[in-house]
């Protein structure tokens, strides 16, 4: 009878232990991160004032899947396939900004190219990269994800060729 009690009292500590760790582990940590997976298209890119400013439209298009961790601080992404104006460069800058749908705004992550760590692809779709981000940030991207947007840059289009909304 006695050893029963303390099977049954040690899986009870057992029981809350765990609870406990699942409580306080980081954000994003132990599951990846939360991912997004982002249509993107010229049509969406717009400047600050919610001119549009991509004359190609749709016809620039294509789609990008992020995880932001920010357990991890970090933000993985993997562009798709990709479809350009003929004669177009491949993009060389990516980056996520906060902005909500129609206009522009300032970058708050940069993804690849300019001041990233990592260099533009040469070829799309391309593998999965992940980057340095500031823990915080990717906070508030979590937040309220629909205020965030992601884009690429071309040299065609130097303030953004295709573009897509974190949340909707």
């Amino acid at each position: 009878m006695t050893s029963g009690r303390v099977r049954t009292i040690g899986s009870a500590v057992v029981g809350i232990c765990i609870g406990a760790v699942v409580l306080h582990a980081p954000a994003g940590a132990g599951d990846g991160g939360r991912p997004f997976s982002v249509a993107l298209s010229g049509a969406n890119e717009f400047n600050a004032t919610g001119a549009p400013i991509n004359p190609h439209g749709d016809a620039d298009h294509g789609s990008i899947k992020l995880t932001l961790n920010p357990g991890q601080e970090e933000v993985c992404w993997a562009v798709g396939a990709i479809t350009l104006t003929a004669g177009e460069a491949l993009p060389h800058l990516a980056h996520i900004h906060e902005a909500p749908a129609g206009v522009a705004g300032p970058v708050v992550i940069d993804l690849f190219g300019g001041t990233a760590a990592v260099p533009p692809p040469t070829s799309y779709p391309t593998d999965t990269v992940c980057v340095h981000a500031d823990r915080a940030q990717i906070i508030e991207v979590l937040h309220d994800p629909s205020s965030y947007y992601v884009n690429l840059h071309n040299a065609q289009h130097p303030a953004g060729v295709m573009r897509g909304q974190l949340g909707k």
